[in-house]
């Protein structure tokens, strides 16, 4: 069932975000309305969950891209459901990603918990070349959403980071953000500390 945070919430369109962008650029004097009604249109408080499907290039590689697309077929049918009976809304699944929104970061942990455990339970019934695994990373805190799919901030990024980059398979991780935000006592965390060109990137790494 999809949280009523999403159920006819107005969002601006991609259309009125170029617009306002062009009238940020165009009219300096004018940005502090720009960005009070980019503010007004787009922006929301949410958790930002992004799912990675495990061994993209090398899976293609082996098996063809059919077959790998087939998969990713079957990843969506997956975990859309447990997204939505969740709280959450699917975004969009873009190449091997699949980008959804919570309205906190709790109930997109849970759903993440929920994808690892039936994803793990359906790969003992399937040979090794059908399997399915996936990496997730969730972020927390004020984002732009415009249209029905897309996301951008910095939560936005570090998500990604985290889902795509960080995660091994078969991983959650969550942002600091997305930690702090979490009061949940049957969640349970790993620090972890990773390094991107020198700068120290601190993030959760979900118990199992």
């Amino acid at each position: 069932m999809v949280n009523a945070m999403f159920e006819g919430d107005p969002t601006g369109t991609r259309d009125q975000l170029r617009d306002l962008l062009q009238q940020y650029n165009e009219h300096p004097d004018d940005r502090d309305r720009v960005l009070a009604d980019i503010d007004r249109l787009f922006r929301r408080r949410m958790a930002i969950f992004v799912l990675d499907t495990c061994g993209f290039s090398r899976r293609v590689r082996e098996l063809g891209i059919v077959h790998f697309l087939a998969l990713l077929e079957r990843m969506e049918r997956v975990v859309r459901p447990d997204i939505e009976e969740g709280g959450g809304r699917v975004l969009r699944r873009e190449a091997d990603n699949v980008f959804a929104v919570f309205s906190d970061p709790g109930a997109a942990v849970r759903a993440a918990k929920t994808i690892q455990r039936g994803l793990r339970a359906a790969n003992e019934a399937l040979p090794q070349a059908d399997e399915l695994g996936a990496s997730i990373g969730i972020g927390f805190g004020e984002l732009l959403l415009v249209g029905d799919d897309d996301v951008w901030g910095d939560e936005m990024n570090l998500a990604s980071k985290l889902g795509e980059d960080l995660a091994e398979c078969g991983e959650i991780l969550v942002s600091p953000a997305a930690r702090e935000a979490i009061d949940d006592a049957d969640i349970e965390f790993e620090d972890r500390s990773y390094s991107i060109s020198g700068l120290a990137l601190p993030a959760f790494r979900v118990a199992e």
